[in-house]
């Protein structure tokens, strides 16, 4: 991985190279069959490293580079989907859906040298998506559902599915998919620019001051006030936008739960096994999650960690 990347930095041009044919590979593999499961991996881990790269890139060379080797990597794409797959539009859509949102977090970390003001500018942006899907795309969930349903009507002709119950599930399903949707995409694009920030770190030979500042990620008591107000409102008005950025909120407490979990483990004698154990217990349990971005937002109060060691805005 930072050999692609020693060799992304080279210029913007090899950049493009790299970047462009992770996303290619990335847009063609589930084409191509196999196994979903291990196809959703591979794509996801490709998807996160071409625009941890993009990332990358913007923080070590600024933006002008960063753009370059975007907008090559977008034509490349365009041109590879217009002759393989007949859609020259799925370039442009990658360029606008992926990329942009990196180049403009990555730019503000670049700018401020904060992982807070980044994060926070995140926020902004996720805010701003789930506004434009409410205005543009009001009845997301139903047309998700009817998708769904006309899917389980074509389940229901073999005779294992027929007594099944999916529908009510279903609604269940997809009315969480479209709450988290907002939180999701925020966990996405900061755990591309925190891997991005992470490289640039160790290919300068300085990890340990990338581990400082993530350890020192705190939001601060204004923010951590507005979560508390929303989550109160998402309960007692059950809204689903309310829910929705209320759950995004909690999402950035939740890089800060685990930047505080990440300080006391790191005073243990094994933290890489502690820090494994936990992420492990992030993936499989929900409740961990909950229960990380709940000391992540009451760690603005009681100062779970030394001040000293906290940067807030």
């Amino acid at each position: 991985m930072l050999a692609l990347a020693r060799y992304a930095l080279k210029g913007p041009y090899q950049a493009a190279t790299i970047v462009g044919l992770l996303a290619i590979v990335a847009v063609v593999l589930p084409l191509m069959g196999g196994s979903p499961l291990a196809t959703m991996i591979i794509t996801g881990a490709l998807t996160l490293f071409s625009g941890a790269l993009v990332g990358l890139v913007i923080l070590t060379h600024g933006s002008r580079s960063g753009l370059k080797a975007v907008v090559v990597s977008i034509i490349g794409i365009t041109v590879v989907a217009t002759i393989a797959l007949e859609a020259p539009m799925i370039g442009i859509s990658i360029g606008l859906a992926q990329w942009l949102p990196i180049v403009i977090l990555a730019q503000i970390l670049r700018s401020t040298n904060s992982l807070v003001l980044m994060m926070l500018t995140g926020l902004a942006l996720a805010l701003l998506a789930i506004v434009l899907q409410l205005l543009i795309w009001p009845d997301l969930e139903a047309d998700w559902l009817f998708m769904i349903e006309q899917s389980i009507l074509q389940l229901k002709a073999y005779p294992e599915y027929q007594d099944v119950d999916i529908t009510s599930n279903a609604r269940l399903l997809v009315h969480f998919m479209v709450i988290m949707l907002g939180a999701a995409l925020y966990s996405l694009f900061i755990g591309i620019l925190l891997m991005a920030r992470s490289m640039q770190s160790k290919l300068s030979d300085s990890a340990d001051k990338f581990s400082a500042e993530f350890r020192a990620i705190s939001f601060g008591k204004r923010v951590g006030l507005v979560a508390v107000f929303l989550l109160s409102l998402s309960f007692w008005l059950n809204q689903a936008w309310i829910s929705s950025i209320a759950l995004l909120l909690m999402t950035a407490f939740l890089f800060q739960g685990i930047a505080v979990v990440h300080t006391k483990v790191s005073r243990s004698k094994r933290p890489r096994l502690f820090k494994t154990l936990f992420y492990l217990l992030l993936l499989i349990f929900p409740q961990a999650a909950v229960i990380t971005a709940l000391v992540g937002l009451l760690d603005n109060w009681l100062i779970l960690r030394k001040p000293a060691n906290i940067k807030s805005t």
